[in-house]
């Protein structure tokens, strides 16, 4: 079981469309997979749909007061989505453990205990966790949770510079808490490929990253597909799977999956 901390400094690259279309194909190739919504904001448990009728009371903000407070954690927050992938919710609550945990001892490792135990009593491929556009303590806790990190870039100026900061922390987290965490790889999302900026930002960001971080060949086009889709709260694969987006995820997972082109890098 590997666990997978999606991440960028940067908000609005595309880090919970990522998360919830990797997880989708992946689970169509027979992989167990779960969701992790860490971001209060709640974008990956809405494009899910699990809570369109019925909120989603215990999610992981719930479970994460529970190892606070030390209490045993019964029954994990898990909802379905189909047969192969599972989300863990998530709501504005985040905001009020965020301020509450700061004053907890070994407050970097509250995910991390949390999710000891849940590896213990389920049986997943992979667990994504779908982070905040922050560096605080909540990426702090994603980090030290995770075996690896995926980088979702934009090619646009800002989004680049949210790596370095990215990057930066990343040193601090495996210097102090988690000496075994390695990169996946950066992916560009929401690529118009045909324009001069596309073009400057994808060298940049080769150039700059290239040595260090493995960088994904597929790229991932910008497309209204992603907003009708996650507007009806059902994976791409499901709804235009033939789509220029819905082949890109798929060969995404491809490429996910193998691990002599994707081999993860310190």
């Amino acid at each position: 079981m590997k666990v997978i901390s999606v991440i960028n400094f940067k908000g609005g690259v595309g880090k919970s469309t990522v998360t919830f279309n990797l997880g989708a194909e992946l689970s169509k190739k027979n992989k167990k997979v779960l969701l992790i919504d860490f971001d209060g904001q709640g974008n990956l448990t809405k494009f899910t749909g699990v809570d369109s009728e019925n909120p989603c009371e215990e999610n992981i903000i719930t479970a994460l007061f529970k190892v606070m407070a030390g209490e045993k954690i019964k029954k994990d927050p898990i909802y379905k989505i189909n047969e192969n992938l599972d989300i863990v919710p998530c709501n504005i609550q985040k905001e009020r453990w965020s301020n509450m945990a700061v004053s907890v001892l070994a407050r970097e490792t509250i995910l991390k205990r949390y999710l000891d135990g849940l590896k213990k009593r389920h049986d997943y491929d992979y667990i994504f966790i779908d982070n905040a556009p922050s560096i605080n303590l909540d990426l702090q806790n994603s980090l030290t949770s995770a075996d690896e990190y995926l980088v979702v870039a934009e090619p646009q100026i800002a989004s680049t510079d949210g790596i370095e900061a990215i990057l930066d922390v990343i040193k601090q987290i495996k210097d102090y808490f988690n000496p075994k965490l390695t990169g996946k790889g950066i992916l560009i999302n929401k690529a118009e490929e045909r324009t001069n900026l596309y073009k400057i930002m994808e060298n940049i960001i080769k150039n700059s990253w290239g040595e260090d971080l493995y960088i994904f060949d597929t790229i991932l086009p910008k497309s209204t597909v992603v907003g009708e889709s996650e507007f009806f709260g059902i994976p791409i694969c499901e709804y235009k799977a033939d789509s220029k987006i819905g082949k890109a995820f798929n060969n995404l997972a491809a490429e996910f999956l193998d691990e002599e082109r994707s081999k993860t890098w310190h």
